[in-house]
């Protein structure tokens, strides 16, 4: 089943692709755009988020969805202002996605059974990315702290006078309790937070940090923060840039795009075992262009890496052996099975 999603968002990343490239010129300025393509957990409902034309130096964003069984398409919400990231909660009752609706960037929850979006965080520091722990009780996000009162005397003051890196209010990762609405820091200090991703498990994020977050650094490390009281554990220390952790559904490893050098960006699929050790290139010696999206699929006993380069897609086992290409003509032949009417034998 979870490869059945994983193929289609896939399928349907590469037709938007395709779609984009035979527009002409002026269509584009009058365009809507889909972006954060995500299926519910059943696979019976997909969330998007639709980027719509231009309004003179504005490109509102909205959550649409999509009846997979009936093909209903529908506007989610319909806000003054913004709202994208859907995120489907595990049980795939509730969606939860971010909004500027009330000037910083916050994180509401709506039910699918109806009703007004619940505003989950609040504050004066926009949130910038979230995740759901396995279990639906939580949401982990990424947010600067909040400006103290200095600062925002600053600020209405017009005094923007600011001292790189000094002055830089860096990503903390944050755990919010979504009964209690009650809030915990989990770093702090220099640390910056650039991503995070849960541990099947639930007690742990895997993480890209840094303690030294110089705006002309690769510093950044993997690290793997403990969600009762965030202590910290190295596991590796990729070279050059990297980013798009990944992590396992057995929570052995976490994969990620990362670079052969220094940079300048990350060119290959890399998997690091979470027990630490040494990471593993696994396209470098097969591949001469760079990965563009990579996902993980888990039926049955085998784990694999699809890895989505310009020119196709290249299937990985569990331990990173090269499995081949997907070519575009199977992918269209699994989606008409997919999309064809299930029977029932009698």
């Amino acid at each position: 089943m979870k490869t059945r999603f994983a193929l289609a968002t896939v399928l349907l990343v590469l037709i938007s692709v395709v779609a984009f490239a035979q527009l002409k010129p002026e269509q584009t300025l009058n365009r809507r755009a889909i972006s954060d393509v995500r299926f519910s957990p059943d696979g019976e409902r997909v969330a998007f988020t639709v980027s719509e034309p231009v309004k003179g130096s504005i490109r509102s964003r909205h959550i649409w969805t999509l009846q997979v069984n009936s093909r209903a398409v529908q506007q989610f919400t319909s806000s003054a202002k913004s709202e994208f990231a859907p995120r489907w909660s595990p049980d795939g009752q509730q969606l939860a996605f971010l909004s500027d609706r009330e000037d910083t960037t916050q994180i509401y929850l709506i039910s699918l059974a109806g009703g007004e979006a619940l505003k989950l965080t609040s504050g004066k520091n926009a949130v910038r990315s979230f995740e759901w722990s396995p279990d639906g009780k939580q949401i982990a996000f990424l947010a600067p702290e909040a400006k103290t009162d200095a600062e925002d005397k600053k600020e209405k003051d017009k005094d923007d006078a600011r001292v790189v890196d000094r002055d830089d209010k860096h990503a903390r990762l944050w755990l919010i309790d979504i009964e209690k609405k009650s809030v915990r820091q989990l770093t702090s200090g220099h640390w910056q937070v650039d991503e995070a991703k849960w541990t099947p498990t639930g007690d742990r994020l895997i993480v890209s940090a840094t303690d030294h977050p110089e705006v002309d650094q690769n510093t950044n490390r993997i690290f793997s923060i403990a969600a009762s009281d965030g202590g910290m554990q190295p596991i590796a220390a990729p070279r050059g840039p990297f980013g798009d952790l990944s992590v396992s559904p057995d929570g052995q490893a976490v994969a990620y795009l990362g670079a052969r050098v220094e940079g300048p960006a990350p060119h290959d699929l890399y998997l690091q075992l979470l027990a630490g050790g040494p990471a593993r290139n696994l396209t470098g010696t097969n591949i001469d262009r760079p990965i563009a999206n990579f996902l993980w699929t888990a039926d049955g006993p085998i784990l694999a890496l699809l890895a989505m380069t310009i020119g196709g897609l290249l299937a990985f086992g569990p331990i990173g052996l090269f499995l081949g290409p997907i070519t575009m003509a199977l992918l269209l032949t699994l989606w008409r099975d997919w999309t064809r009417p299930e029977t029932t034998a009698a």
